[in-house]
């Protein structure tokens, strides 16, 4: 049987030898505080590795992929070594002193174990 740990671990390792440092930001609303009058906005950074590839002009339909967007293959590990938090559409991403927001997020994660994320990232 497949050690997909071990998998994720040669992901991460391939990622930082080709890669920079990619900030995923999460951003989500607490609970509601009376004493605030409103609920907070909670901001947490994960330090991971990532490779930016550009689309090829022929994927760049305008609606789903625009001119300019690019896909980040992002390590399933921070750099850390904790894993990363799945991202979602919800998140920022901070890479090469740019921000993105994320368009589309596709884990491979055979039986659960996360090896790789593919985001389709749009510039701010």
């Amino acid at each position: 049987m497949t050690d997909y740990a071990k998998t994720a671990a040669r992901a991460d390792h391939s990622l930082r030898r080709k890669g920079g440092i990619a900030v995923l930001r999460q951003v989500v609303t607490g609970e509601y505080d009376p004493g605030l009058g409103a609920a907070p906005i909670i901001t947490t950074d994960y330090e991971g590795t990532g490779v930016k590839i550009n689309y090829e002009a022929e994927n760049i339909d305008g609606t789903l992929i625009h001119s300019g967007d690019q896909q980040l293959l992002l390590s399933p590990l921070q750099r850390n070594g904790a894993p990363m938090p799945t991202p979602t559409t919800a998140d920022l991403v901070l890479f090469g002193g740019a921000s993105y927001t994320v368009k589309t997020v596709e884990t491979t994660a055979p039986v659960d174990v996360a090896v790789l994320h593919t985001l389709q990232l749009r510039g701010i």
